[in-house]
């Protein structure tokens, strides 16, 4: 559905428990389309574009308190680490959260709502990849808490698709990205402001994101799009192959956005 006013695109999903569908205990470990091959090493091509968003962060705020939502078993939160932050993450899905704390990050199981946190627990919270996956009236209890347990002038930094990208119009219907119940929520850079600064924020920055991904990735999420089997087979052979399968690839579909947004006063 669309709404009329500002075109944000969400899935009404009444029944849907999002608790229940991200507790998948392959989800870090699946060539199946369901999930990642290999979390960490399908992350790992992203460093550059996370180094360089901890540059823009600090430019707003030297605070180095951070939260990342939606952290899975947390490669993120070593790279916050490596960049001076104290940091931990929050997940719904229970493997993953127990796979990072083996690797010693500090991770939360559990809903963003029920979590506990104090006012102004954080001076960083980041939403990589999450705002997509939120039915809207989730979204709206969500920027809530989140505006809460951040700090005086705190800043979120969120990365989502956009809707009014180029890749998007081109594929219409046949966009990678339309995969309920799983994505939901469909903003564009015009809308995702007008929502946070309705909800207590203000925008610095918008700006789109190229993302890089691993060939093991790619093909998997192929796979995952389009259930061509040739995809499965390339997957699989990579996943025997990890030295290639590990070769990153920069995508530029300009279809994803990094905001960078403020907490009001």
């Amino acid at each position: 559905m669309q709404c009329r006013q500002c075109q944000f695109i969400f899935v009404n999903l009444a029944s849907f428990n999002a608790a229940d569908y991200y507790n998948n205990p392959v989800y870090l470990h699946d060539n199946e389309g369901r999930g990642y091959v290999n979390y960490e090493e399908d992350k790992a091509p992203m460093l550059p574009i996370y180094v360089n968003l901890f540059k823009r962060v600090k430019f707003y705020n030297a605070g180095r308190r951070l939260l990342d939502l939606g952290t899975a078993s947390g490669y993120f939160l070593e790279v916050a680490h490596n960049n001076g932050y104290a940091a931990e993450g929050l997940d719904l899905n229970l493997s993953a959260v127990q796979e990072g704390r083996k690797k010693g990050r500090i991770i939360k199981q559990g809903d963003l709502l029920e979590s506990g946190y104090s006012e102004e627990s954080f001076d960083i919270i980041t939403a990589f990849d999450i705002f997509e996956h939120l039915p809207y009236d989730v979204l709206k209890e969500n920027i809530f808490m989140i505006k809460k347990i951040l700090s005086k002038n705190g800043v979120l930094a969120i990365i989502t698709v956009n809707t009014a990208s180029w890749w998007a119009r081109i594929f219409g219907k046949r966009w990678h990205t339309w995969l309920p119940p799983e994505h939901v929520s469909y903003f564009n850079n015009k809308n995702i402001k007008l929502f946070l600064e309705n909800n207590g924020f203000k925008v610095l920055e918008i700006k789109t994101v190229h993302k890089l991904f691993s060939l093991q990735y790619i093909f998997n999420f192929l796979y995952r799009w389009q259930r061509v089997f040739i995809w499965r087979y390339l997957t699989l052979f990579l996943e025997k192959n990890p030295w290639l399968g590990r070769i990153a690839l920069k995508l530029y579909l300009g279809d994803n956005m990094l905001i960078l947004a403020r907490k009001k006063l």
